[in-house]
């Protein structure tokens, strides 16, 4: 399991109305405001992209502390 540390920027990061929508269903609307100003690089995209990316991931196990818990290979 990888644990990658979550990074605050000063920007708001956007994010896809579709991505948006599939946080808002699982009932995590709260999360999305303060997660617009994060970032992680993701193992999976190879890029630097925001942590609600990685809600709707199914390799996400958690988010403890600031760090993101991944079960990607």
């Amino acid at each position: 399991m990888r644990e990658i540390p979550v990074t605050k920027v000063d920007k708001t990061v956007r994010i896809p109305r579709e991505i948006s929508e599939k946080v808002k269903q699982l009932g995590l609307k709260k999360e999305i405001k303060y997660m617009k100003k994060e970032i992680i690089d993701c193992p999976l995209h190879k890029k630097e992209i925001s942590p609600i990316y990685c809600l709707v991931c199914p390799y996400f196990v958690r988010r403890v502390k600031g760090k993101i818990y991944c079960k990607y290979p």
